[in-house]
């Protein structure tokens, strides 16, 4: 799957609000209930998975101002994702250092290889500094589901880049 497949105009989020790391996944999970990508009766429990397991490792990459938090969830059906962007912060690191793009990606766990190929591919699309600095000050909705489709290779590759493979 390519991130583009994964991500719909209701699961982008521009410019949001949220202080905390748990507020900010707590607002992409009802937003993705709320545009039909994840039933409600999985949000409590997405939003404690991925908080319980950033607890263990933290997905955020201060260095670039990105976190890719994840989870694997029963019940979810194949990969759903939401983004969450701010020239500013979306929300701050545990260091106070800004973090501006969030990607929260929820799964199956029967898709292990699929979920870690998905991640692997989002985590490439945001390596590019150029990239990023286009996600954080889109205007729009549509202006970031088409600079992520444009970033996509044709045959499944991130920005063209033979590394970033996003299928097999």
């Amino acid at each position: 799957m390519r991130v583009s497949d994964a991500l719909v105009a209701g699961g982008v989020m521009l410019r949001p609000a949220w202080g905390s790391f748990e507020a900010t996944i707590a607002g992409m999970v009802r937003q993705l209930v709320s545009c039909g990508k994840l039933p409600s009766h999985l949000a409590e429990l997405a939003v404690g998975q991925v908080c319980e397991r950033e607890i263990m490792a933290s997905t955020a990459m201060v260095d670039i101002g990105v976190s890719i938090p994840h989870a694997r969830l029963e019940g979810v059906d194949g990969i759903v994702a939401a983004l969450a962007l701010s020239p500013q912060a979306v929300y701050p690191a545990g260091d106070g250092l800004p973090i501006g793009i969030v990607a929260l990606v929820l799964s199956s766990p029967a898709l292990t290889g699929e979920h870690l190929t998905f991640l692997s591919a989002l985590s490439m699309l945001l390596q590019s500094a150029q990239t990023r600095n286009r996600l954080r000050n889109a205007s729009t909705v549509d202006d970031v589901l088409q600079l992520i489709h444009g970033e996509e290779h044709p045959r499944g590759f991130a920005g063209g880049r033979p590394g970033a493979q996003l299928h097999k």
